[in-house]
């Protein structure tokens, strides 16, 4: 039964169908490292905006002062003989209190910045939506490399058991007399390369199976094998390139990610210019202070000031000149940024779809192979019963037959990966993706 994932319907699926890949994913968005890290730098750049908004909002200090003072009096009694000094101590403490209140009332600067902090809290926002589908990417690829790695060490399996077959049979033709200790060599020989391949596959499957086992933050020592079943190769089909290039425009967070960095270089500029405008505060005062001193014992104050408080910068050594010069090399880096990234997501994503029309082009021709394998296997035995063909021919068969078995589910692998990487470019790829993808496995 063939299967088509553009046309499946994702709310019939049961949790038994998506037990695997999709049922991994939740288990990746607690414990992958690399998306904790991602959650975690959004997590601090929300507080971006307030730290820029508190700027321009009322700051009311208190402070308080004490103070100690002794004071040392001497002076002279007394005339001729009878003249002496007379020396007194004096302490007085003091105490002041006061609050402050401060209302910018003109920060052209703090403006600018508060509307920098919303695009860069912007950008951090579509980092993160794109660190989420980086991790759906990766996740997928290496739960497809496992598949694909078990499936070789399964078709290796076949291939050797058909070779010890052949091996067999050649040991009892050559006991008969019918038979050369040739075709028993040349059995053994595809053995020996068949184990040799066995011990490579086997250290692939568990190399993967490892890298797995880190992004979904347990071991993975099990993992039920699933497989490509007749996949029609049409999944990318479902748009023409145009509207693959007109989504990922529209979806993809790097590119929204690159505009908001770019609109933050801009006020990065205005910032700088507005140095060079004046600043007003409004600044309300209520103060106490009880400083008595050897002049005035009963000395208490009670203060109530308003002020408006204007700032004009001058000359600051060159530093905001060269300040604003800086940020606008820093806008054209962002802004050249910005295009090179388009550009390569338009290149990925136009080289991904032909890569997938090239596969599945593929696909259908490794069917084709397989099924003529088979069947040249079929004839070569027939021949042999005739005494037209030779062992040696059955092998040179099978050898080619388990070779397009291989290639034909390797290309089944690389073309599910390819359509995921395909949705990544064009800014779409959603956990549901990887639901999908567990049908199209049986």
């Amino acid at each position: 039964m063939q299967v088509k994932l553009a046309l499946i319907p994702l709310l019939l699926l049961s949790a038994a169908q998506g037990a695997d890949l999709a049922n991994l994913y939740p288990k990746a968005v607690q414990n992958d490292s690399r998306f904790a890290i991602a959650k975690a730098q959004n997590l601090a750049s929300q507080e971006i905006v307030p730290i820029a908004r508190a700027a321009l909002l009322p700051n009311l200090s208190l402070s308080a002062q004490g103070s100690r003072e002794w004071v040392n009096t001497e002076f002279d009694v007394g005339e001729g003989a009878k003249e002496q000094t007379i020396s007194k101590d004096y302490l007085f403490n003091g105490q002041t209190y006061a609050a402050t209140l401060t209302q910018p009332l003109f920060r052209m600067a703090a403006w600018d910045n508060l509307s920098q902090a919303e695009f860069q809290q912007k950008e951090a926002n579509h980092a993160l939506d794109r660190s989420q589908q980086e991790l759906i990417l990766r996740l997928a690829q290496q739960y497809l490399d496992v598949q694909l790695a078990f499936d070789k060490l399964q078709l290796l399996g076949e291939q050797k058991k058909a070779y010890q077959e052949q091996k067999t049979q050649a040991s009892k033709w050559f006991a008969a007399g019918y038979g050369t200790i040739t075709d028993i060599n040349e059995a053994q020989n595809r053995l020996d390369f068949v184990d040799a391949d066995i011990l490579s596959a086997e250290a692939a499957h568990s190399s993967k199976l490892h890298e797995l086992s880190v992004t979904v933050g347990e071991p993975m020592s099990k993992l039920a094998h699933r497989k490509p079943t007749d996949m029609q190769a049409d999944l990318h089909l479902r748009y023409p390139l145009a509207e693959w290039l007109s989504q990922a425009k529209q979806n993809n967070p790097i590119l929204f990610e690159r505009q908001a960095s770019v609109d933050a270089a801009q006020l990065e500029i205005s910032k700088n210019i507005d140095q060079h405008l004046p600043t007003v505060d409004l600044r309300l005062r209520s103060s106490y202070e009880d400083s008595p001193s050897y002049s005035t014992v009963d000395n208490l104050i009670k203060s109530n000031s308003i002020m408006v408080y204007a700032s004009i910068p001058i000359f600051s050594g060159g530093e905001i000149n060269a300040r604003s010069k800086r940020a606008v090399a820093l806008h054209t880096a962002a802004s050249e940024d910005q295009r090179n990234t388009l550009q390569q997501v338009e290149l990925g994503l136009r080289q991904q779809y032909l890569d997938l029309s090239s596969s599945s082009a593929q696909i259908k021709a490794l069917q084709e192979a397989v099924r003529s394998g088979d069947v040249l296997i079929q004839s070569t035995r027939k021949g042999i019963q005739s005494g037209v063909r030779s062992n040696v021919d059955l092998l040179n068969a099978q050898s080619r037959f388990f070779e397009a078995q291989q290639k034909h589910t390797a290309a089944q692998y690389t073309y599910l990966s390819g359509y995921i990487r395909l949705k990544f470019y064009a800014g779409t790829l959603q956990e549901n993706d990887l639901q999908a993808v567990d049908q199209v496995l049986r």
